[in-house]
């Protein structure tokens, strides 16, 4: 961590920042806003934001005039010309054309900050066929089509990753540290603040959304355990770890519980196998942890003298997690080292399947997460693809040909998908390489 702060203060120094791209300025997936990370990027020694994309142009122009940027030096620029202008003159650009950014040279790495995951995709692989750093804030598009836009990367030698920060990326850390001290992991999981509720919708919360500043749709997301879903499947996909069963086990527990009730079921635990993804509902929210073994018996007796416990397994917990706050952690891994936080490993071992919310009609076109239609539940990757079940990121826009129950899993044959999305073709793509 000190290498890197002591190359940004070289940069600030030399007054070569790196040049960032942000795309959305409004909500994030997780409800955090991409105008605070603007806001914190301007704050960072050797970082500039030089252009913001966004639908909404007040959203940008607010989110730079709050990193205390004058209006003057904010210029609203739809096309590629007028942007690198303004660029090269100093300028900050706010823009709705999404497209600029990919191609602007003084651009080195984007930021995909946007909720909306057609869009991501979009400017994901357009950004990285520039040879432009990526770092993705959407958790449905990285578990849809990751693993394509990490090869992307790979191939035009720039870097693709999903953001620190979020549970996986941190998760992914603890799972590092373990392995590099020579510890087995066993389990890898993450505590969920609020109790699974998959038929919730936005209707139920809108008092909560007032009181919370989030969108009904966001919080729909998590309390149906969809963001759940999604996080624990990207975990999974930069691990190799599988859930033990479809939708995991999610437990309710407190932090104390968590080595008795993550063992394998023969120690007197939930698990039917070792190195798999999990989640706890109760106070091990907002942290993470990982549960490692060890049978090596002079290490046993110094965590016991450490009060780590009596073995052989040991839960090692971090009690917070920090969101988009610290993606630009992952923005000068990306530009200095050439390195991704967390990335899929290669194919899919695990996907988030699209299941009725609801009993749902032929003739219906299914909506985005958050909200009435469908919620996101973890599978096998070998088992969705035997059952041709439909990885989340493609429900949006598809239109049902045949009447689906309420909890059954969405597949394929069930319907017509949006053949004009972008994440439909890259998904293609994909799985055309595996």
């Amino acid at each position: 961590m000190l290498k890197l702060k002591v190359k940004l203060e070289d940069l600030e120094r030399n007054n070569n920042p790196i040049g960032i791209g942000v795309v959305g300025a409004g909500e994030t997936d997780t409800g955090q806003r991409g105008a605070t990370l603007i806001e914190q990027i301007e704050r960072i020694p050797g970082m500039k934001t030089f252009v913001v994309a966004d639908n909404f142009i007040h959203e940008a122009v607010g989110a730079l005039k709050n990193s205390c940027i004058s209006e003057s030096e904010i210029e609203i620029a739809e096309n590629l010309s007028l942007a690198a202008k303004a660029i090269t003159g100093g300028k900050r650009v706010v823009t709705q054309n999404f497209d600029i950014i990919p191609k602007l040279v003084n651009i080195q790495v984007v930021l995909v900050a946007t909720k909306d995951s057609e869009k991501s995709a979009i400017v994901a692989y357009k950004s990285l066929m520039n040879k432009k750093h990526v770092v993705m804030l959407n958790a449905l598009t990285d578990v849809t089509v990751g693993f394509i836009l990490k090869m992307t990367a790979d191939n035009a030698a720039v870097v693709y990753t999903f953001s620190a920060g979020d549970e996986p990326g941190v998760i992914l850390e603890l799972h590092h540290f373990a392995q590099i001290l020579g510890f087995k992991v066993i389990v890898a999981g993450k505590g969920k603040n609020n109790p699974l509720n998959c038929a919730v919708t936005p209707d139920d919360l809108k008092k909560l959304s007032q009181k919370t500043d989030v969108s009904s749709e966001i919080l729909t997301s998590f309390i149906d355990g969809t963001k759940t879903m999604l996080e624990m499947t990207a975990l999974a996909n930069a691990t190799g770890f599988v859930p033990d069963k479809r939708g995991m086990h999610g437990p309710e527990a407190s932090i104390d519980d968590l080595l008795k009730i993550f063992c394998l079921k023969r120690e007197g635990g939930i698990l039917s196998q070792e190195g798999v993804v999990d989640y706890a509902i109760g106070n091990v929210a907002p942290g993470v942890f990982v549960i490692v073994k060890t049978e090596q018996k002079s290490l046993i007796n110094e965590l016991k003298y450490l009060k780590m416990g009596e073995g052989p397994n040991y839960l090692l917990y971090r009690p917070y997690h920090l969101g988009t706050i610290e993606a630009p952690l992952s923005i000068a891994k990306a530009f200095f080292d050439g390195e991704p936080s967390i990335a899929p490993l290669g194919t899919p071992v695990a996907e988030t399947v699209a299941v009725a919310k609801r009993d749902l009609k032929a003739g219906e076109q299914i909506e985005g997460i958050g909200g009435y239609m469908v919620y996101g539940t973890i599978e096998k990757a070998k088992i969705v693809r035997a059952k041709k079940f439909l990885p989340l990121g493609l429900a949006e826009g598809a239109m049902l040909i045949s009447d689906i129950r309420k909890n059954e899993v969405i597949s394929y044959n069930n319907v017509k998908l949006n053949e004009t999305s972008f994440m439909v073709m890259l998904r293609k793509l994909q799985d055309g390489i595996e």
